[in-house]
C-alpha cells in the first residue's frame, strides 16, 4: 500500500521542463480548454443580461465551450510571452512579473522599457484579435453561408463581422490579461505542468468531448450552409438559436396542456366507458362479453341464430348420409 501511495505521489508530481514539445502542446491544450470555457460563461452571461434578456447557448457548439476565445487565449499568451522574453528589458519588469524571471531557461533578449514594451503587445491583442474575428466569420459567412454574429448596426462595421467599438473592447480585454493575468495564466500552467497525472486525464477527457462535439456541429452545419446555399440566403445561428428555443417552449407548453386536459377528461372519458360497456353488454348472450379467449364462441343473437341454422343443417345432412 505505501509503495502504491509512493507510485501515484511521484506520478502526479511528474515536472516537464519548459523547453520541451511537450511543455508548450499541453500548455497549448490547457489554454485552450480554459479560454474556451471562460468565454463561453461571459458569453453567456452577456446574452442573459445584457444583449438578448435569455439564457441561450452563445456557441456554435452543443457544449460549454467557445473555440474562438480558446484560440484568443493562446494568442494572448503567446504574444505576451513572446513580447516579455524578446522585446521587455528584464532590469524594468515589475515586482508581479519577478517569478517570470526564474522560472524558464530560456534567455531574455528584450532591451525595451517594460512599460513600453506593454503598450506594444497590447496593440498587437487588439489587432490580432480583430483579425480572428474577421478570418472566422468570413469562413462562416463565405464558406458555409452562416452568421454566428452580427454587428452590422454598430457604426464602422465591415460586413457585420468586425467593427471598431469590439476592436477597442478587444484592446482592452488584451491590456486586463497582459497587467492582471498573464502572471497568474503563466503560474496555472506551469502547476498544471509538473501535475500531469490527474490534470492531463481532465485535459483528456475534455479534448474527446470536443473533438467529438465538433465534428457533430460541423456535420451539422454542412447540412445548413448545404440548404442555404440552394436557397441563396445567410443563416443568422442566433435568430435559429432562437427560434429553435421557442419552438421548445411551445412544444413543452403544448405537452403541458395536452396533460392537464387528459387530467381533466379522465373522469368523464371512465363515464363515458362505463355507459359504452353496459351497452355493448346487452348484445351478448346472458348478457356477458366474453373475453379474448372465447373469441371463437363469441356470440350476439344475432351470431347465435346464424349457428343454430349451421348446426340444424348439418344434422339435416348427417340425417340424410345415414
Amino acid at each position: 500500500m505505501e509503495i502504491l501511495t509512493t507510485v501515484l505521489a511521484s506520478a502526479t508530481s511528474i515536472e516537464v521542463s519548459n523547453t520541451s514539445f511537450l511543455y508548450y502542446l499541453l500548455s497549448y491544450i490547457y489554454l485552450f480548454m480554459i479560454g474556451s470555457m471562460v468565454g463561453y460563461l461571459i458569453e453567456l452571461l452577456f446574452r442573459r443580461f445584457v444583449s438578448m434578456k435569455r439564457w441561450i447557448n452563445p456557441g456554435f457548439l452543443k457544449g460549454p465551450y467557445l473555440p474562438l476565445y480558446g484560440l484568443g487565449t493562446c494568442i494572448l499568451y503567446t504574444i505576451s510571452d513572446l513580447g516579455i522574453r524578446y522585446i521587455a528589458d528584464i532590469k524594468t519588469l515589475p515586482d508581479y512579473y519577478s517569478f517570470f524571471l526564474f522560472s524558464n531557461d530560456i534567455p531574455y533578449l528584450g532591451t525595451v522599457n517594460f512599460y513600453l514594451t506593454a503598450v506594444i503587445i497590447i496593440v498587437l491583442v487588439g489587432i490580432f484579435m480583430t483579425l480572428i474575428e474577421l478570418v472566422a466569420g468570413l469562413i462562416f459567412i463565405k464558406g458555409l453561408h452562416i452568421k454566428l454574429w452580427d454587428y452590422s448596426k454598430l457604426k464602422g462595421n465591415f460586413k457585420g463581422i468586425i467593427a471598431p467599438i469590439f476592436s477597442l473592447v478587444w484592446t482592452l480585454i488584451g491590456a486586463l490579461y497582459f497587467f492582471l493575468i498573464h502572471p497568474l495564466i503563466y503560474e496555472v500552467v506551469s502547476f498544471f505542468n509538473n501535475h500531469l497525472l490527474g490534470i492531463t486525464f481532465i485535459c483528456g477527457v475534455f479534448t474527446a468531448t470536443f473533438i467529438i462535439d465538433l465534428v457533430n456541429s460541423v456535420a451539422l452545419s454542412l447540412r445548413l450552409s448545404k440548404e442555404a446555399k440552394l436557397n441563396k440566403f445567410i443563416i443568422d445561428f442566433e435568430q435559429l438559436k432562437i427560434k429553435a428555443h421557442k419552438e421548445k417552449i411551445k412544444v413543452k407548453k403544448f405537452e403541458e396542456i395536452k396533460k392537464f386536459l387528459n387530467e381533466v377528461s379522465a373522469p368523464i372519458k371512465e363515464k363515458i366507458g362505463d355507459i359504452a360497456y353496459e351497452a355493448k353488454r346487452h348484445l351478448y348472450v346472458n348478457n356477458e362479453i366474453p373475453t379474448e379467449g372465447a373469441a371463437e364462441v363469441d356470440e350476439t343473437p344475432r351470431m347465435k341464430e346464424e349457428r343454430l341454422k349451421r348446426e340444424s343443417l348439418e344434422k339435416e345432412n348427417n340425417k340424410e348420409s345415414e
